[in-house]
């Protein structure tokens, strides 16, 4: 009797740890694929990235930027004569207020 119950706790002992590596097996095999849409994922990004950064790279050209700017505005060039120091504004005061600040009533009371 003792070797029954001995060989029966060993059959069910194998019948558990199989069902746990069927489990196990069907676990990491999703892990995997999550994996490797996550990897697809970050490299099509990253080809994104790539794509934006030269498209950045023409649209900041100097060169373009120039010519966008004289087909588009009449902006010309500072002359030295249009720039003055700052003591040579009038400076005007400012005309005190007229009216007392208001003072906002709360809309709830505490307690």
């Amino acid at each position: 009797m003792k070797r029954f119950l001995f060989n029966m706790f060993f059959v069910l002992l194998a019948f558990v740890s199989s069902a746990g590596m069927f489990i196990l097996k069907y676990q990491v095999i999703d892990q995997e694929e999550k994996l490797a849409a996550l990897q697809h994922d970050i490299l099509r990004n990253q080809r994104t990235i790539h794509v934006l950064k030269a498209e950045w790279s023409h649209l900041n050209d100097p060169e373009r930027i120039r010519a966008l700017i004289e087909a588009h505005t009449t902006l010309a060039v500072v002359k030295p004569a249009q720039i003055i120091r700052l003591e040579d504004v009038a400076m005007k005061e400012l005309p005190a207020p007229t009216r007392k600040p208001q003072i906002v009533p709360v809309a709830y009371e505490r307690p």
